[in-house]
């Protein structure tokens, strides 16, 4: 009778520890902020994630800029951060917050629209007029908020960009600084965009959204006609989108020494004003300092980069 209740106790034992184990592993998860335009990539990445080491994932989503505010100016909690430009782990989290970064994918700027797009069977046949549909009158055109998101400050950078290729400054004055309380100033061949900490827009032509992943239902119910996105998004929800040329889409990291002719100071006239040199499309990752979890967010990454 002994010997049972010995084999009983251990048997007890081991299921005992099996399921503290098992529940331990269920109950672990890490945390994310992503850039919005990582929404669809990231959350079927997190399903193999989870499938393969059984580590729960939750993601927060938003502008690169406001993930990265939730942690220095929220102090709010992540195991890892992704952001749409590599370049601001570099300038607003390390070393402080982050011990090092790495760029994991890259992508390019389009004007994304549908089939109820107004003008739309023009840019279809001629997706070199993308100009002057924006500037007629009963067309709505849209982008993220320059000071909350890359792609909104890549956005105004293209038309920046646009400008100082063509050599018609009227473009960037008709298109952005008319329409907007962005101002601008060219030195020599480079043209500095300041987006004051206030942006506002002036017409009903220009809509703005917090991060450009919320542009794509807009575009999709008729709200807008045209949208600055980046093509890995166009391409996700199967939207219609013009093509830039290279000197100007933000694809091509042979072109740095043009695209950064633009700077864009964000934020002006705070006490967070900080400047961004515009540059190829560089997705960059990394891992808190305060991660509590840093095995289990490294085997993510580790995973992502395979």
């Amino acid at each position: 009778m002994k010997r049972v209740l010995v084999v009983i106790a251990i048997l007890l034992v081991i299921l005992g520890g099996i399921y503290y184990l098992y529940s331990g592993l269920e109950n672990k998860a890490i945390k994310i902020f992503s850039a919005g335009s990582l929404s669809e990539p990231l959350n079927e990445f997190s399903l193999l994630y989870e499938d393969t080491y059984g580590v729960k994932v939750n993601i927060e989503y938003s502008g690169s800029v406001d993930a990265i505010r939730k942690i220095i100016d929220a102090g709010k909690y992540a195991d890892i951060i992704a952001v749409a430009d590599y370049s601001l782990l570099d300038k607003m989290l390390y070393p402080k917050y982050i011990n090092w970064y790495i760029g994991f994918a890259v992508n390019e700027m389009v004007i994304a629209y549908t089939n109820s797009s107004k003008y739309s069977d023009i840019i279809r046949e001629n997706p070199g007029e993308w100009i002057k549909i924006l500037l007629k009158d009963d067309v709505k055109y849209g982008f993220s908020d320059p000071n909350k998101d890359p792609c909104g400050y890549r956005a105004v950078g293209v038309i920046a960009l646009t400008s100082i290729i063509s050599g018609n400054f009227s473009i960037l004055n008709r298109l952005l600084i008319s329409r907007t309380n962005i101002d601008y100033q060219t030195i020599g061949d480079e043209v500095i965009l300041r987006v004051p900490y206030n942006f506002k827009v002036y017409t009903d032509n220009i809509v703005v959204r917090p991060k450009s992943i919320e542009l794509i239902s807009l575009l999709e119910s008729g709200s807008i006609d045209y949208a600055f996105e980046y093509k890995s998004v166009a391409v996700q929800h199967n939207l219609n989108y013009i093509e830039l040329p290279s000197e100007i889409n933000l694809g091509d990291p042979s072109k740095e020494d043009v695209y950064s002719k633009v700077k864009i100071i964000l934020m002006s006239g705070s006490e967070s004003e900080g400047e961004i040199t515009l540059g190829s499309i560089i997705y960059g990752i990394s891992i808190l300092k305060l991660s509590s979890n840093y095995d289990e967010a490294i085997e993510y990454v580790k995973l992502l980069l395979s």
